[in-house]
This record gives structure tokens, C-alpha cells and sequence, in this order.
């Protein structure tokens, strides 16, 4: 009887130390596969980012050219009117201390 005892004990001990194992190796496949996916993630918003950047680039460059583009335009309108230049600056001060000063 000793001897069963003895011998289903370490049949479990046994048993238990494979699923022990097993669920040892899983987790560290778990882990494996977790760190794998994290390190994907990681690069795909790294690319993102970086395609991200570069449009902004492209965008800011054309905003500065088109900026450019239009301060020459008003300069050169100002050099062949320069009395309707000063008109509209007049005005423009006008409205906008009446909008900060005139309703008090």
C-alpha cells in the first residue's frame, strides 16, 4: 500500500512537473510573440511618424511659397497705387479699434 502511495505521488509530482514545463514554455512563447508584436507596432508608427513628417514638410514649404508669392503680389500692388494703399491701411485701423475701442 506504501509502495501505491509512494508510486502515485510521484506519478504526480511527475504529472504536475510537465504541465509546469508546458506552461512555462507557453508563457515564454507568449511573451516571445508579445515582444514581437510590440517591436511591429513600434516600427509601423515609426514609419507612420516619419511619412507624417515628411508631408508636413511638403505642406509647410508650399504654405511659405505661396506666402511669398503673395507678399510680392501686395508689394508690387502698393509701388503702382500707393494711395489706395494708404486708404486701405487707414481703413483696415479704423475697423479694428473700433471692434477693441468703440463699443464701450
Amino acid at each position: 500500500m506504501a509502495t501505491n502511495s509512494a508510486d502515485d505521488a510521484r506519478k504526480l509530482a511527475e504529472k504536475a512537473a510537465d504541465r509546469i514545463d508546458t506552461a512555462s514554455q507557453q508563457a515564454k512563447d507568449m511573451a516571445q510573440r508579445a515582444t514581437q508584436t510590440a517591436q511591429e507596432t513600434g516600427e509601423a508608427a515609426w514609419d507612420v511618424a516619419q511619412r507624417a513628417s515628411a508631408q508636413a514638410r511638403d505642406v509647410a514649404g508650399q504654405a511659405y511659397a505661396q506666402g511669398e508669392r503673395t507678399a510680392r503680389e501686395l508689394a508690387r500692388r502698393v509701388e503702382e497705387q500707393p494711395l489706395m494703399a494708404l486708404l486701405i491701411a487707414g481703413a483696415v485701423g479704423y475697423a479694428i479699434a473700433y471692434l477693441l475701442h468703440g463699443r464701450r
